[in-house]
């Protein structure tokens, strides 16, 4: 199962790698970063996070990783200031813009939900 997460407004996709490398809800994800692609120069290399899973339960820690890492990065009680970070798996996309849990349930079955045909296919690269 393969996931690409970008956060959006650039510049902070290096700091989300680490996070992730350092969440131990995330640990089982294989992550490396993609290139930029060809228009998006400007965001860096490090803005898309490439997760490879084994295991779709998994899924769920790497959607609630991401959202603790843009709860962290919310300034003072502003939820606005935080990064959006947009999910991708497969032909969805969702962002995640809110860290209340019924928001986070809903991205995960959105995202499996786009999946549920063959959840090993992506991690095969295809």
């Amino acid at each position: 199962m393969q996931v690409r997460l970008r956060v959006e407004g650039g510049g902070e996709g290096g700091d989300l790698l680490r996070w992730l490398r350092n969440d131990p809800v995330a640990a089982h994800a294989k992550l490396s970063v993609l290139p930029a692609e060809p228009g998006q120069s400007e965001m860096g290399v490090a803005d898309v996070v490439q997760a490879v899973l084994d295991d779709p339960a998994g899924f769920s820690g790497l959607v609630i990783a991401a959202a603790a890492w843009r709860d962290a990065r919310r300034q003072g009680r502003n939820r606005a200031t935080a990064p959006t970070v947009k999910i991708q798996y497969r032909e969805a996309t969702v962002e995640i813009t809110h860290d209340d849990p019924a928001e986070i349930r809903r991205i995960i079955d959105t995202l499996t939900a786009s999946g549920s045909d063959s959840v090993d296919e992506g991690a095969a690269g295809s």
